[in-house]
């Protein structure tokens, strides 16, 4: 068999989170052809999307391959083989990936804690589709209204994958958008939790802790897009080709299993 092989690896993120050279792609020779291979260094999944170019050759999965790869593992992609043994063959590939599993599944009837301590008030200053910034993908995100410092606890049980609490700034222009301190955790069923605008200083668990709900974990702010001191939540899913969306959840409060209304007090419960 002659091999005549010519790769071409193109690195793409579509999440600044998901820092360039984390996730690689690479190929084995095999006896019956090429074998490729996807390796994720995140602690959390990614979703890769793999194209490929090829003379005398074919792939044993369509392509473009669409593929979920857990946090911290590597897996097979796909097998590239020649169609004709006595010619020679040539192959191109190339990737893109996100962070997050487009598989991810949300139970709509699951009860979210709310993130406050036991036994405190807070009014829900925007609900969701809230008219002033809570509209397309962030449609269903929820606003506390919160003093600078107040204690912040996690709604549901999971994996922290993103801190960020050096900033200091906040106000209604958008550039502040890039400069609010949050913690983002990933959920078992592969959804994730937001909780944003937090203080200067004010994240108290690290990258790659597992928290559970009820747990303390940060202190509110009023940093990032911000027009006063308040916590905003979301539950969020990733989109095919990249991002999040928010979605819609219910809490456990005093008056049972319910979706919060925007102008509404709630206690923690």
């Amino acid at each position: 068999m002659k091999y005549l092989v010519l790769i071409c690896s193109l690195l793409v993120s579509m999440n600044t989170s998901a820092q360039e050279g984390s996730v690689e792609v690479y190929h084995t020779e095999i006896k019956e052809g090429v074998r490729i291979f996807g390796k994720n260094k995140n602690i959390y999944p990614v979703t890769i999307q793999l194209s490929a170019k090829t003379e005398n050759m074919r792939s044993l999965k369509n392509l473009p391959l669409i593929k979920v790869i857990p946090g911290n593992r590597e897996i097979a992609l796909t097998d590239l083989v020649p169609v004709d043994d006595s010619k020679s063959w040539n192959m191109r590939y190339s990737y893109v990936f996100y962070m997050g599993s487009i598989n991810a599944e949300h139970n709509p009837n699951f009860a979210y804690r709310l993130p406050f301590k036991k036994g405190q008030t807070y009014r829900l200053d925007q609900g969701f589709g809230g008219s002033f910034s809570h509209s397309g993908d962030s449609k269903y995100s929820l606003d506390f209204n919160m003093e600078i410092g107040t204690d912040i606890y996690a709604a549901r049980a999971g994996l922290v994958v993103e801190t960020e609490d050096r900033y200091t700034e906040g106000g209604g222009d958008r550039k502040f958008l890039e400069k609010a301190n949050r913690i983002l955790i990933l959920h078992n069923d592969g959804t994730w939790a937001q909780y944003t605008h937090l203080k200067k200083n004010g994240v108290f668990v690290k990258v790659g802790d597992r928290v559970r709900a009820g747990q303390r974990i940060g202190a509110s702010g009023a940093t990032g897009y911000a027009t006063g001191p308040h916590l905003h939540f979301s539950v969020m899913k990733t989109k095919p080709g990249g991002g999040f969306i928010t979605i819609p959840v219910k809490f456990k409060t005093r008056k049972g299993i319910v979706m919060l209304k925007e102008g509404e007090s709630y206690t923690g419960y």
